[in-house]
């Protein structure tokens, strides 16, 4: 079965593909450490930020719709948070809903601090989505490494990732079963009966799944180290880039600090 992979586009030939795994990493988590800590209810910070990403995608060449995509993933978790500031912050009432014995009011300090923190959740997600794509998976784990990320944490996202597709093959391979034998329609009750027992059976399998694993892992020699690829050390220019990025980061920090306090 076919998976998107989240570095589809890592394979490419671009100045930022060219870039050492690891600078690449220090250099979004600055952009992500930046997009945190500046502004509280003021967008101008973020315009910079959303300005640098946009000039480190069109340099990487990667597809406007690949993003997007990936990013309208997260929109429901985003809208389910930063939806409930416009009724629970204080300050003027723009509208008021009767709702029964209560009446709900949407606030204009509340609109605006959803919308913060909405776009801080995009450009953050962005730089994530970027790093990845322009980066396989196997070298962002080895350049994790190198920066000092403790190894039980590097293995557990190389075993997550690899088997989150095995995983997802067995959802389904599920589901088809389970339209096969009853067409996926029947009372609504039976429906979420079949859903509850889909899960069941999901759990039973991906355990015995990782015990299968696991036994087959210790059989090849694994002892709790990741097998690493040779890799060409980083160039001078390679670590500009980043002592670069983290610097902006900074200056834009510090810059909103003394401008907003």
């Amino acid at each position: 079965m076919h998976h998107e992979m989240l570095d589809h586009f890592a394979a490419g030939v671009s100045p930022i593909h060219r870039l050492d795994p690891a600078a690449k990493t220090v250099a979004a988590l600055a952009v992500i450490l930046a997009t945190v800590l500046v502004g509280r209810d003021h967008f101008r910070p973020l315009i910079p930020l959303a300005a640098a990403l946009v000039i480190y995608q069109a340099i990487a060449r990667v597809p406007v719709g690949y993003t997007a995509r990936h990013l309208l993933l997260l929109s429901p978790l985003v809208l389910g948070i930063v939806g409930l500031f416009p009724l629970l912050e204080p300050g003027r009432a723009l509208w008021a809903i009767p709702l029964g014995p209560w009446r709900i009011e949407i606030t204009q300090a509340g609109l605006v601090r959803g919308g913060h923190l909405a776009a801080k959740c995009v450009l953050a997600s962005w730089a994530a989505f970027l790093l990845m794509a322009t980066t396989r998976f196997q070298d962002l784990l080895q350049a994790l490494a190198r920066l000092r990320v403790p190894r039980v944490l590097v293995i557990q996202l190389a075993f997550m990732y690899r088997y989150l597709w095995i995983l997802a093959d067995e959802v389904m391979r599920l589901r088809m079963a389970r339209a096969a034998r009853d067409g996926g329609g029947g009372p609504w009750k039976m429906r979420m009966r079949s859903r509850v027992d889909l899960v069941g059976v999901l759990f039973v399998r991906t355990y015995d799944r990782a015990e299968r694993v696991y036994w087959a892992m210790l059989a090849r020699g694994f002892d709790g180290t990741m097998p690493a690829t040779a890799t060409a050390p980083a160039r001078p220019v390679d670590w500009a880039f980043a002592a670069m990025t983290v610097a902006a980061a900074l200056l834009l920090i510090s810059a909103d600090r003394c401008l907003y306090g």
